[in-house]
């Protein structure tokens, strides 16, 4: 019992010496214990350096299959371009076999078969190399000369859009028998009063009637196809009315751009009127419509227009157009058309028309439509006069090659088939001057028509037959002032054939006749046009 107690001393006191020497040392050494510190945090900077590690080696090996894939990619351009210099080389050995064949005159004799004669085998076997050398030198030289032609004649566009230039060159002859001042295309015989004292009939040429036109197509907006177009002649600067002029200066004709839809369009610009779409065909008349004063409401006017084509059938539609155009601006003063008045003022006009249409073979269509204008002008002093129109179009065939064409109107002081705004007279009525608060005006009743027959009687030759007529009211133009100028029913007649001695090179012939009747008495006029064209 005792050796236990004391061995248990023993055993306690030697701790408690070791523990006093493990505090004084501690305290003797303070770098000791701060590295023990930092061994305790040790572990912790251990586990982040292994998470950033971790994502240094998938990066590391990411990187190594991009490589891979890389190569990859590499090896197989490699061997397409390797398989391409093969192609190459097997292409230019058969060249020099072909070659020497050709230099050696060798011809391989075709074998013979069972549809094939001895006399086609021996036609082949004596054909020489050399007509076959020729024949592909003038190939090369007819593919270069259409490269060198197209690099020419291409044209583009700042807006990287599409523009195709297109055009007619005219070379019109003319003879009228009765002097006018539209001596080139006339659309009245004059009276006694302007020809008196001058040559009876006039002879002359002119290049003047020539046109170009650029058309433009452009991107899609939305589910709308953009395009556009202008079409220019040379009726542009002066004209030397009485005495001629050859020379002339651009000048738009019409100008539009559209959107176009897969049922509707819009359009907007310098366009025919909507509700006189035909015009008869004539190269004798270019720059003013064929029958424009007798019964075709040609007037080019800038106007905004909608149209949309219900579908019927397969081949047939009907068409609903409406549109906006601006006041025409007639010059108004004293009577007559004389300059030195006011220019009157008035509403926008609106037109509409409806149609059914029905293709047909060869490019060929039925059409027939009604339509209507309307407009109301301003004369000073709150003057006002209403302007309007209804029409009727068509486009008849009668058979394969015989199309029945035409147009017809009635209405109040209509001014679209007139070149210009000055002929008041032939649009109002009024006694004294137009000015004047007491001067009562009138709008002339008028009605007009058109009609063609044309005959394709070839595909390079076709024949028209065309007559109209302008036929005013002559009450409503008597109850204004008459002179030796006044205008009543002013009619005319034509013939002439179109023909193409070249896809893009035709000729025609025409003969109009004119009736022109005034107050004094009718007056006539023989108009004989030999015209040439090229079309590009």
């Amino acid at each position: 019992m005792m050796k236990l107690t004391i061995r248990h001393l023993s055993l306690f006191l030697c701790t408690g010496l070791m523990f006093l020497v493990s505090v004084a040392d501690a305290t003797a050494n303070p770098v000791s214990r701060k590295r023990k510190d930092v061994s305790a945090v040790k572990p912790k900077l251990d586990a982040t350096d292994k998470s950033e590690l971790e994502k240094l080696i998938e990066l590391t090996r990411r990187a190594q299959e991009t490589a891979e894939q890389a190569q990859v990619e590499a090896r197989r351009a490699r061997q397409h371009s390797e398989a391409l210099q093969q192609r190459l080389d097997k292409t230019e050995r058969e060249f020099e076999q072909l070659r020497q064949m050709v230099a050696g005159n060798v011809v391989a004799a075709p074998k013979p078969t069972p549809q094939t004669s001895p006399a086609t085998i021996q036609q082949s076997s004596e054909q020489k190399p050399d007509s076959r050398l020729a024949n592909l030198e003038d190939q090369i030289e007819i593919n270069t000369a259409q490269l060198k032609e197209h690099a020419q004649t291409k044209i583009e566009s700042g807006s990287r859009m599409k523009l195709k230039l297109y055009g007619e060159i005219l070379i019109n002859t003319y003879f009228n028998s009765n002097d006018s001042a539209d001596s080139d295309v006339p659309t009245i015989a004059f009276p006694d009063a302007i020809t008196n004292g001058r040559k009876r009939n006039n002879l002359g040429a002119t290049l003047r009637q020539s046109k170009i036109g650029l058309a433009l197509s452009g991107p899609r907006i939305g589910n709308a196809k953009l395009s556009g177009d202008v079409e220019l002649d040379f009726w542009g600067g002066p004209i030397s009315r009485y005495d001629g002029d050859v020379l002339g200066s651009l000048r738009i004709r019409t100008a539009s751009a559209r959107l176009d839809w897969d049922r509707t369009t819009l359009e907007f610009g310098q366009l025919e009127p909507m509700i006189s779409p035909l015009n008869p065909t004539s190269l004798a008349a270019s720059w003013i419509l064929p029958m424009a004063s007798t019964g075709n409401l040609w007037q080019w006017r800038p106007q905004i227009t909608l149209e949309h084509r219900a579908r019927l059938s397969d081949s047939s539609s009907l068409i609903v157009q409406a549109g906006l155009l601006p006041n025409f601006n007639d010059v108004i003063g004293t009577p007559f058309g004389v300059a030195g008045g006011v220019t009157n003022e008035g509403d926008p006009g609106y037109e509409g028309r409806i149609a059914f249409r029905r293709a047909l073979e060869d490019d060929r269509r039925f059409e027939i439509g009604f339509g209507g204008y309307g407009e109301r002008k301003t004369f000073p002093f709150k003057r006002r006069v209403n302007s309007y129109a209804l029409t009727g179009d068509w486009q008849i065939p009668l058979s394969s090659r015989l199309m029945f064409s035409g147009e017809a109107y009635y209405g109040q002081s209509i001014n679209l088939g007139e070149r210009a705004g000055i002929s008041i007279e032939r649009l109002y009525a009024f006694r004294g001057n137009i000015l004047s608060a007491t001067t009562e005006v009138r709008g002339i009743r008028t009605g007009g028509a058109w009609a063609q027959l044309s005959l394709q009687a070839t595909k390079k030759l076709e024949f028209n037959l065309a007559a109209g007529k302008d036929d005013p009211n002559n009450n409503d133009i008597r109850f204004g002032a008459i002179g030796n100028f006044t205008r009543f029913k002013n009619q005319a007649a034509s013939t002439n054939f179109i023909y193409f001695l070249t896809p893009n090179f035709e000729m025609s012939l025409e003969y109009r006749r004119t009736l022109t009747d005034y107050a004094p008495g009718r007056r006539t006029n023989n108009h004989v046009n030999l015209t040439f064209g090229y079309l590009f």
